[in-house]
């Protein structure tokens, strides 16, 4: 063979070897999962022009004004729910301001207040470990009793050692679960809540709505 042909065979070989690999990638690329977090689906267009995000597993909707936020959804190893982590886009000048939202199994259907003392309470941000609530913590020192779509809830700054900025949580009973959400501020580039974006958390958390 002369040596142009064998320099033509072998740019052939390499064409083809670069073909099936791109071939592959797109395969593999499609085949894989979602990176986390995952988009949200598409909203529910309310008759008021609001846009309205129901997780039916979890049991729960918010209503939202178009274009103010964007949602992201998650699932970290061990969730049996999805959380989402929500971005307000119109609150401008304060770095990322924006809301979360988890779901936390309460298989014992315990009163909003119990789960917290048995749960939650002395929980420190420096560490993923949970210590044992303070001997002397009743649940009137938990926080503020509020009604959130019919549900009872509780607001409090008991620390969760998951959010390092967030200034207080909100946890609502829900059945088996409990919805536990709290406006959040970016660390690298935000310091403190901005005053608009609690106005935007505390109208979305006045539209959550809950089914059994």
């Amino acid at each position: 063979m002369s040596k142009s042909k064998k320099f033509l065979s072998v740019w052939l070989l390499l064409g083809i070897v670069a073909v099936l690999g791109i071939a592959w990638g797109i395969s593999s690329a499609e085949a894989s999962p979602f990176s986390k977090p995952k988009p949200s689906p598409t909203p529910k267009v309310l008759e008021n022009g609001w846009h309205q995000f129901t997780d039916a597993e979890a049991g729960y909707s918010f209503s939202y004004l178009p274009d103010s936020l964007s949602i992201s959804i998650g699932k970290d190893k061990g969730e049996k729910y999805n959380h989402l982590s929500i971005q307000f886009s119109k609150v401008d000048g304060y770095g990322y301001q924006g809301m979360v939202v988890r779901v936390i199994p309460n298989p014992k259907k315990l009163l909003v207040e119990n789960f917290l003392l048995t749960e939650f309470a002395g929980i420190s941000n420096a560490t993923s470990k949970k210590k044992s609530p303070p001997k002397n913590l009743s649940s009137a020192e938990l926080g503020e009793y509020f009604t959130i779509g019919g549900q009872r809830a509780i607001k409090t700054t008991i620390p969760d050692y998951r959010y390092e900025s967030t200034p207080y949580f909100f946890y609502i009973q829900n059945n088996d679960n409990i919805i536990a959400t709290a406006p959040l501020y970016g660390l690298m580039n935000a310091s403190a809540l901005a005053p608009e974006a609690e106005e935007v958390f505390i109208q979305i958390l006045n539209t959550f709505t809950f089914n059994p």
